[in-house]
């Protein structure tokens, strides 16, 4: 067994959170952005995707990574402007890294993309250097290797100049400190914790994420260094101090260091302005003798390990015109006098990290917990129902208890939906990207508008919403919305417009993608749908029962086949994936004025708030979130219509009123005097009577189609307090089996014992 394997994997799972800052802050820098915030957050996305692709061997990924990650250097410092920046082709390469990064997962061979390379070359006319060789040293030996060559050098070689590329492969002898520039001397002290090299950071990065022109020297303090049998590779061992002479509030330089280190591994401090002078000659000063034992220790790992692999500066590097002076030291020079009290900047730094504080946990162990949540709450109903056939001593000293462990439960429940909850963000941030290409290759001028985007919904949810998105808005682009002419000419906005919206309702979460297109041609969908046999010749159907043929497989309205659309192989895909996940589709279009589509998917897939109801000798289960009034039905007026449908006033409104035992086929007598005023996904009401409110409560969400079959009217089926199964309605399921003048004999689901 591979004794990385663990790490690769969790390194696996951040390049995915990588990949999705790279390609967000990309989208933003297309979109018009000129925050160097942006720009700075995209290269350490691929830096540090980079560094752990090196430290497990992924030679592609890392040669790939470097050209780009030198290529998005050419903006940070300015050589490229952002306004001729080809963002397009970052986001092609983002794209090509996140294909990389598949096939190192899978450990699959990994396609070579010399076209891009050669394109990344191109910007900024300056051709990067060549990558870092990956070898089977661990995480850390390379970097520690390069460090420590320093010091040798260091003790062996005269001052010399400073390279040309400041802290380069190549040891520099300490250097003068840059001369004076205003600003007050600030005095920053690393002392990184041992596994920095197995984080994949390197030292010099985490230097060089300060202003290199206002750096006037760095020590590094080798003092800690163990005797050879002694020395672990892969730790860290040395410490740094780097003086600064800056105007940069003290928060900023601390926010440098958010990225790399922890709160405990730096110290900012701001030095009084009397010991300011010799303060920095005594860190600059060069210090001419490093420990014999220490030296020829080092000398003898370097020999042993071979010479350390040619790394490229990372763009952190210090440019030329501001030297370096690095410095190998004995223990290190004693603190000047510190302020009475530390910067706020501090606290608040510490403050953020502790926000920031997270644990990487995988999802199956967070769906076994949310089983056994389920179960506990089972349980729970039970100990209600024994609870109650008690005599009313017993009960009254018991009662507290139980209402206590249902409360606790209920936090439980809360607080593990809340790990799984997601927004849908996550999403809706690939939209526009795939909605700028597509208009490129349309030819169309669209423009896309985001709602909803903090949308919470389970995250078993989130990754299945994907594909069904992608493939509305691709229908939507190519058949919905008109060329910038066809606009025109029928009077509207040459710039078409898509609506992407997220919101709960009605116990789910919705999501519409609508366009201001020409809506779907119902003659020339029919048409085909009759040439393929779906409809018969003579057969008529309803406008709306036209616009659902759009979900049928192989049926598309393109006139020619494309890399967009053609095959017919999209919609029906999406309604397939929904009903998968107990949702379902719908489609409302208008000519000439537009399309919608509308997803209504389960918030979650374990467990809700129902309310139990009794019709006849079944009972049922309503979301609570679905229900907004009840009242008797002996107090509300009843009206029926010429076509026998019942309807009655509410508020005002005309609602219409269902018989539950009727739509669902309940058996036993039934006697429905208590009217549920629900909400529908496409924001109606409608009245349905029952004969008893049961009660309310937790119930866990059983699939029925896993483990009975389907069951019109119904989503799922939970289990009661006395070990029978209730079904869980489905408001706008039932409002259709009702419409259809189905009638359905209820189940007999029950458990054994």
């Amino acid at each position: 067994m591979d004794a990385l394997a663990e790490l690769k994997q969790t390194f696996f799972q951040e390049c995915e959170e990588l990949l999705g800052a790279l390609e967000q802050k990309l989208q933003a820098l297309d979109e018009g952005s000129r925050d160097s915030e942006d720009v700075n957050a995209a290269f350490r996305a691929i830096h540090s995707i980079k560094g752990g692709a090196g430290a497990f061997g992924c030679t592609e990924l890392v040669a790939f990574a470097h050209v780009f990650e030198a290529s998005l250097d050419h903006l940070r410092s300015g050589r490229v402007a952002l306004e001729d920046a080809p963002f397009s082709l970052f986001l092609r390469c983002s794209d090509a890294v996140s294909d990389l990064v598949a096939a190192a997962r899978n450990d699959e061979p990994a396609q070579a993309r010399p076209d891009l390379l050669a394109a990344l070359e191109k910007v900024g006319q300056a051709k990067p250097e060549a990558p870092a060789a990956v070898s089977d040293e661990p995480p850390g030996i390379a970097a520690l290797g390069n460090l420590l060559a320093m010091v040798e050098a260091k003790t062996a070689a005269p001052a010399a100049p400073a390279a040309d590329d400041g802290w380069d492969d190549e040891p520099a002898a300490a250097v003068a400190p840059a001369p004076a520039r205003p600003g007050r001397d600030v005095c920053v002290r690393i002392n990184p914790e041992s596994d920095l090299f197995r984080r994949v950071i390197e030292p010099r990065v985490v230097i060089g994420s300060l202003p290199a022109e206002e750096i006037v020297s760095v020590t590094c303090d080798m003092s800690q260094v163990p005797a050879l049998e002694a020395l672990d590779v892969t730790d860290c061992h040395m410490r740094f101090n780097v003086m600064l002479r800056t105007d940069l509030p003290v928060e900023e330089i601390v926010a440098k260091f958010d990225f790399t280190l922890a709160n405990e591994e730096f110290e900012v401090e701001v030095m009084p302005a009397a010991a300011n002078d010799d303060a920095v000659e005594e860190i600059a000063a060069p210090v001419s003798e490093v420990p014999q034992n220490v030296a020829a220790d080092l000398s003898a790992i370097l020999a042993r390990l071979g010479p350390a692999p040619t790394a490229a500066a990372p763009a952190e590097v210090v440019p030329p015109q501001a030297p370096v002076a690095v410095a190998a030291s004995a223990p290190p020079p004693p603190a000047p006098p510190r302020p009475a009290a530390k910067p706020a900047a501090n606290d608040a730094a510490a403050a953020r990290q502790r926000q920031a504080v997270s644990v990487r946990v995988d999802l199956d162990r967070i769906d076994r917990l949310m089983n056994l949540v389920g179960e506990i709450v089972i349980t729970q109903s039970m100990l209600v129902e024994c609870v109650r056939s008690l005599p009313y001593d017993v009960y009254a000293k018991t009662a507290e208890g139980i209402l206590t462990l249902s409360r606790q439960t209920r936090e439980l429940q809360d607080h593990v939906m809340a790990v799984r909850a997601q927004p849908v963000k996550a999403v809706f941030q690939r939209m526009p990207r795939l909605v700028r290409e597509l208009a490129q290759t349309l030819g169309k001028e669209v423009k896309l508008v985001l709602e909803g985007e903090n949308t919470e919904v389970d995250k078993t949810i989130i990754e299945e919403l994907a594909d069904p998105l992608t493939h509305m808005i691709r229908n939507s682009m190519d058949h919905g919305l008109e060329t910038p002419d066809e606009r025109i000419a029928a009077g509207k906005h040459p710039e078409g417009t898509i609506r992407l919206i997220a919101e709960h309702r009605a116990g789910r979460i919705v999501i519409s993608v609508t366009d201001d297109g020409r809506g779907i041609g119902r003659d020339k969908l029919l048409a085909k749908a009759r040439s393929r046999g779906l409809v018969g010749p003579d057969e008529r159907l309803a406008p709306e029962e036209i616009d659902q043929l759009i979900f049928a497989a192989g049926l598309s309205t393109a006139e020619a086949v494309s890399d967009i659309s053609g095959r017919g192989v999209g919609m029906d895909v999406v309604r397939r994936n929904v009903e998968s996940l107990g949702g379902r589709i719908s489609v409302d279009s208008e000519p000439g004025r537009g399309c919608k589509f509308t997803l209504a998917l389960p918030l979650t897939l374990a467990v809700l708030e129902g309310m139990v109801i009794r019709c006849g000798d079944d009972r049922y289960v309503i979301p609570i979130a679905s229900v907004i009034e009840t009242q008797h039905l002996a107090n509300t007026p009843i009206e029926h219509l010429t076509f026998g449908q019942e309807v009655l006033r509410w508020r005002g409104e005309v609602t219409p009123l269902y018989r539950l035992g009727a739509v669902m086929g309940s058996s036993g007598t039934r006697d429905e005097n208590i009217i549920i005023i629900a909400e529908t996904e496409r924001g109606g009401n409608v009245g349905i009577a029952v004969d008893e409110i049961v009660g309310q409560q937790q119930v866990v969400v059983k699939s029925l189609e896993a483990n009975y079959g389907t069951v019109n009217g119904a989503s799922a089926a939970t289990i009661l307090g006395d070990g029978l199964v209730a079904l869980i309605l489905d408001v706008d399921s039932m409002l259709r089996l009702a419409a259809a003048g189905g009638r359905q004999t209820a189940p007999e689901l029950k458990l054994a014992g």
